[in-house]
């Protein structure tokens, strides 16, 4: 399991875009960017997988990393844009 501290870091590197745009990141350069160790490769897929199953997380296999700028045909996740508030 990530710890809380590990997981606040993968929202906010996931969420470290400009509104309107789209960062993709492939798992290996999530991790390195979060500094997660490669031991804990698999507790950052499951949070990812419990992310994504939230919605707070969306996902698709191949194409371009924008973390290290290189394709890829892994998995490739990103945070959608929040809908702003009082806005429908």
């Amino acid at each position: 399991m990530l710890s809380r501290a590990q997981e606040a870091r993968v929202l906010e590197v996931l969420g470290d875009c400009p509104s309107g745009t789209l960062r993709t990141y492939c798992l290996d350069c999530l991790a390195a960017a979060v500094k997660i160790p490669p031991a804990h490769a698999a507790n950052l897929v499951a949070f990812v997988q419990a992310l994504r199953a939230k919605g707070d997380c969306e996902a698709r296999y191949g194409g371009f990393c924008d973390a290290n700028g290189h394709d890829t045909d892994d998995l490739l996740v990103w945070r959608p844009d929040s809908p702003v508030q009082g806005v429908r």
